[in-house]
């Protein structure tokens, strides 16, 4: 035998309306328990103050800057990487991404050549391994293309950048390891 709940609402006992025109139609006094109104208390709160929609909350202002929050800002513009810096990577990200990532991808309708139009039975360990090879060469084209180009702003810099990786990867390491931007004496 099957059953179902339902939420319990408690109703009273039908009143017959006195002043509506239909004869019919019948009042009820809906009871909710406190258990029912504190599940529904945090769906109004939700149905209240939408985020996203309707008017932007009020900006608080602000105060005026002091002395040691201005010292703050200078050093924050120490950290910044210059635009033509950030260029030159995205530039350089984008060859030592893209080029082995096409390449894999051009595998793909090599191997179906083979199999489909050549007939030769190409084992299904193979198509992996070679595409795990180029997805994996593109992975680590991201973090090449950052170091190998050169982070000096007016220096351009070499066409395959190795001599800034050679520069760029130790910087690179110790910003991970070592914490952030913090210099070890």
């Amino acid at each position: 035998m099957e059953t179902c709940s339902f939420p319990r609402i408690v109703l009273s006992s039908p009143l017959p309306s006195l002043t509506s025109k239909n004869k019919h139609s019948l009042h009820f006094q809906i009871h909710k328990s406190k258990q029912q109104h504190k599940k529904i208390t945090p769906l109004l709160a939700t149905l209240n103050s939408p985020k996203g929609f309707g008017p932007s909350p009020k900006k608080l202002t602000k105060k005026p800057k002091q002395e040691d929050e201005q010292e703050d800002d200078g050093d924050q513009e120490g950290g910044v990487i210059p635009e033509i810096v950030t260029n030159r990577m995205i530039t350089r990200m984008g060859y030592s991404v893209g080029i082995p990532l096409f390449i894999g991808l051009l595998f793909f309708p090599f191997f179906y050549y083979l199999k489909v139009g050549l007939k030769i039975d190409v084992p299904t360990w193979v198509p992996f391994i070679v595409s795990f090879v180029f997805f994996g060469t593109a992975l680590l084209g991201v973090s090449y293309g950052i170091v190998s180009s050169s982070w000096d702003p007016m220096r351009e810099g070499s066409t395959l950048g190795w001599n800034e990786a050679k520069k760029n990867w130790p910087v690179f390491w110790q910003s991970i390891w070592g914490g952030g931007g913090s210099t070890k004496k």
